[in-house]
């Protein structure tokens, strides 16, 4: 299940990062950046929204494997 969690982390971060990448640098095109520190910015807030999204689909599928998946199987078994 955690791998599955990180699988869906990385395509999704993935989705996200290049959102965000297109956002930020649209808006900040509007400030009259140079084109490297457009890039830069657009960049950085690419990588912070990966981050993001692949730590909390990590944390997530972490605790649906803890207190969700395991505790529902241990109640089932319990009731037999």
């Amino acid at each position: 299940m955690l791998v599955f969690s990180i699988v869906i982390g990385i395509i999704f971060g993935f989705l996200a990062a290049l959102m965000a990448f297109v956002i930020t640098w649209h808006e900040y095109e509007k400030h009259k950046f140079t084109v490297k520190r457009l890039f830069k910015e657009s960049f950085q807030a690419g990588i912070f929204t990966f981050a993001i999204f692949l730590l909390l689909s990590i944390l997530i599928g972490f605790l649906l494997e803890r207190f969700v998946i395991n505790s529902s199987m241990t109640t089932s078994l319990m009731r037999t």
